[in-house]
């Protein structure tokens, strides 16, 4: 990815890109929303009504995927994999990390997540 189109993604303000905070939110999006998973990840997506505006995105781990250094690798990897998508406007995005994420590289958690993706049109392709 060009540095570009990694620019792209981020606010105009060169702060972080936009995250889905509210529990609300996320819960909507993970009850109400269309998901796929994989070995390593599920994405859970929901468009928002009202006016398109950037994705939101957030990454969840419980602890099923192991103690707090597991948890937070898998977080990083995840959160590092989504910057690199083209999300679609107007989309809430909900990552979740399985037991395996953690122990995979960025490589397959990117290219797991960009499949995982596509399936539900929720990037630019």
């Amino acid at each position: 990815m060009t540095l570009v189109a990694l620019m792209a993604t981020m606010p105009a303000d060169g702060g972080r890109p936009d995250r889905l905070t509210r529990s609300a939110d996320i819960t909507a999006v993970l009850r109400r929303g269309r998901s796929r998973s994989g070995d390593l990840l599920a994405v859970h997506v929901l468009r928002r009504e009202g006016s398109p505006t950037r994705a939101r995105c957030t990454v969840v781990a419980s602890r099923r995927v192991g103690g707090a250094v597991r948890r937070n690798r898998a977080k990083r990897l995840l959160r590092e994999a989504a910057r690199s998508l083209a999300w679609q406007d107007g989309l809430d995005v909900v990552l979740v990390a399985r037991a395996a994420c953690a122990a995979s590289d960025l490589g397959a958690v990117g290219a797991e997540l960009e499949r995982l993706a596509l399936r539900l049109d929720a990037v630019e392709a």
